[in-house]
């Protein structure tokens, strides 16, 4: 009988990204491993990057870094599907994303939902650094496995860290931990009240103010249990939802209030 299988007799993805946009010009594109870009053409008002992953989904000891400059310049960058977190036998896959916005830049990150499977083991780090005279708009959303498929997350390892920089001074933290038996955890009124998909939508600019007006009569049709905060020329969105399908339709709406534009077309193949 074989012996048990470790960290060295298993196949890791590994992923490397680095966009540089100055303007109109593209001043650096790398990629390497499993981690893709594509950049469509598009007459909307803002660039339009996508990011594929060609490993299908992330599982234990994988490493994907995807680096973003922009400078000058309007640009959304999204994923082509859903990513999705397989179960793990070794350490956590790691994610690191390090976002840059210079000059005026308006700079939207909104990938696609990430999928946790059970027996995932992810340590993810996002991080931002803007000039005070540019706009971001972050969106991530957490899905814990499949309605359609009537799977259940009874255990997970999922770390999420944020940390945000606005001329060098950081002005948002926050931090996220999944451990342990998550379906208990979850249905704990004070935790998830039995949420299965979870949202955080941010905001940095200045004009906050018109943002806030757009959105507040927005939220009041959602389905989801949802709230917006303000302050600080920033604001924070957060949507839990029961119902994964129900819960994406009300973040569709919510982005398309605070972009005032239609979402990147991979949203809707």
């Amino acid at each position: 009988m074989d012996g048990p299988t470790n960290d060295f007799n298993l196949q890791r993805s590994k992923g490397d990204l680095q966009l540089k946009l100055r303007g109109d010009k593209i001043e650096r594109l790398f990629q390497s491993g499993c981690a893709r870009i594509i950049l469509p053409k598009t007459y909307d008002a803002m660039k339009e990057a996508v990011i594929l992953n060609t490993a299908g989904g992330i599982t234990g000891g994988d490493e994907l870094k995807i680096q973003l400059r922009a400078e000058a310049c309007a640009l959304v960058v999204t994923t082509q599907a859903a990513e999705r977190l397989y179960k793990s036998i070794s350490k956590s896959a790691k994610i690191s994303i390090d976002l840059q916005a210079k000059t005026g830049t308006s700079l939207h990150w909104l990938p696609q939902e990430t999928i946790v499977f059970d027996g995932a083991k992810v340590d993810r780090t996002i991080k931002l650094n803007m000039s005070a005279d540019s706009q971001c708009l972050l969106a991530e959303t957490i899905i814990l496995g499949r309605e359609a498929m009537g799977e259940r997350i009874t255990r997970c390892h999922f770390t999420d860290n944020w940390r945000l920089f606005r001329d060098g001074q950081l002005f948002h933290a926050e931090s996220m931990r999944l451990a342990g038996e998550i379906e208990k955890i979850l249905e704990a009124i004070a935790c998830g009240n039995g949420g299965k998909m979870f949202t955080t939508i941010l905001y940095s600019g200045d004009d906050i103010e018109l943002r806030r007006s757009a959105l507040n009569p927005i939220i009041e049709q959602c389905a989801s249990n949802c709230a917006a905060s303000y302050w600080k020329n920033k604001l924070v969105f957060r949507l839990v939802s029961r119902h994964p399908l129900a819960g994406k339709a009300d973040v569709k709406l919510i982005l398309a209030s605070l972009r005032d534009q239609p979402l990147p077309r991979v949203w809707n193949s």
